[in-house]
């Protein structure tokens, strides 16, 4: 793979999908749909990559890509004269071409295509994949598994629009031959554009004919429109937890389940319905995470359980053996060893031992209005119900604390207390 340059074709106008962002930029399993294209490509041909880019969105893209080389497609004159900006960049004997809106591609398949070419003798090769319902793409005229043209919907007779083998528009080629072809491509066509596929005629009238490789229609799906990204939202939720379920993970309704693209859960957890899990999550093996929950960046020990209803927010570390219940908010919290904090609690800024129980409705008074403070409780501490940990705060090991209780100052170890206001009883009788 170390002669190969991939252009990533990112100069579209997003003028379908209808948002204030380019549809590039929107997230994808919590990976912008740009970002899924860019890993295949630095798989292949780790620095050697250059974006084609517009005016609106060349600042993003070089913020996001620092080791690539771009170019801007200043006016939209088709795929090709896109390509015809990058020739001075390329330094290599072959180019791939990707598309910026094709997220689902995998490497599988652009090694596949690879294993063509060089069979192919480094002349050409391209993606097909056929499809039950071809409308709206190029349809491919082949001779002896080698490609004849490309024909374009809108220039398909009767006959050619039953052709269900198309166009995916990723190709491999010898740079040097597909610079000498392209300044042939016409732009007489009713756009006024010059489309790359029209490459493959002229290559097949020249005796250098590309060859193709077959894949899945799910994989070359572009994203044009906002239904042109849920259906290939729903497709790689599909693939993220099929993966999963084969390495041991029971998913109960999986279609109710959000995972993230870098989601790691080990082997025998169970995830219940309507769990979603934000990027930088890494569950170990025989947990449990129960209906309800959100977690994102924090990694989760075995053996523990969380939810119903539970929200682990960023940067939280939950040890082995954890009961986190439900309505339970951790956050940047460090949890130990066989900890409980059963129900409706709020854990923020914290460091926790081991052993430790902490009542229902307790929370950590962590931010002063300048400052997120840090609680810390040792080992072996026991936190009554109710109770409002002031921070900074330590709590020595082996201590309880009274239910109720406002604790403002350091406890140590092997003590009781209790923070909490004097019980009065009226003399008088309440009348109904």
């Amino acid at each position: 793979m170390q002669n190969i340059t991939t252009v990533i074709l990112a100069a579209g106008q997003s003028t379908r999908f209808k948002s204030n962002k380019s549809k590039i930029f929107h997230e994808l399993a919590g990976l912008p749909i740009i970002e899924h294209v860019y890993k295949v490509a630095k798989q292949v041909s780790k620095n050697k990559i250059v974006f084609v880019c517009n005016k609106q969105n060349i600042k993003e893209i070089q913020n996001r890509f620092h080791d690539c080389k771009f170019v801007i497609q200043t006016h939209q004159n088709g795929t090709a004269d896109a390509i015809l900006l990058t020739k001075k960049l390329i330094k290599t004997r072959n180019v791939l071409i990707l598309f910026g809106d094709v997220p689902l591609l995998s490497l599988n398949s652009i090694k596949k295509l690879i294993n063509n070419f060089s069979i192919n003798k480094s002349i050409g090769s391209m993606i097909a994949f056929v499809t039950n319902d071809p409308f709206g793409y190029g349809r491919i005229i082949s001779k002896n598994n080698k490609v004849v043209s490309v024909i374009e919907e809108i220039n398909t007779n009767s006959k050619e629009k039953f052709i269900n083998l198309c166009n995916s528009g990723i190709m491999l080629c010898n740079k040097k031959l597909l610079f000498s072809y392209i300044n042939q491509i016409s732009n007489k066509n009713k756009k006024k554009e010059k489309y790359l596929p029209d490459i493959f005629n002229i290559f097949h009238n020249t005796g250098n004919s590309f060859t193709f490789i077959t894949s899945s229609e799910k994989e070359m799906l572009g994203i044009n429109t906002i239904s042109d990204f849920h259906k290939i939202d729903k497709i790689y939720q599909e693939q993220l937890k099929d993966k999963m379920i084969n390495r041991g993970v029971m998913i109960l309704q999986p279609e109710t389940v959000r995972l993230s693209y870098d989601t790691k859960i080990g082997k025998n957890s169970l995830i219940e319905p309507y769990v979603y899990i934000k990027t930088g999550v890494s569950i170990k093996r025989d947990v449990q995470i129960k209906s309800h929950t959100i977690i994102e960046s924090s990694v989760i020990g075995k053996n523990t359980s969380v939810g119903p209803f539970a929200r682990i927010r960023p940067f939280s570390i939950l040890g082995k053996e954890v009961k986190v219940g439900n309505y339970v908010e951790i956050k940047n919290s460090n949890i130990g060893d066989n900890c409980s904090i059963s129900h409706l609690s709020y854990i923020g800024d914290s460091v926790l031992g081991k052993n430790i129980n902490i009542g229902a409705g307790t929370i950590t008074c962590n931010y002063d209005g300048k400052i997120k403070n840090k609680t810390i409780i040792e080992d072996n501490v026991f936190i009554g119900s109710n109770s409002s940990l002031v921070a900074p705060l330590t709590i020595g090991k082996n201590s309880i604390i009274g239910a109720g209780s406002v604790i403002t100052k350091n406890i140590p170890k092997n003590k009781l207390a209790v923070g909490r206001s004097k019980l009065k009883i009226s003399s008088k009788i309440l009348k109904k």
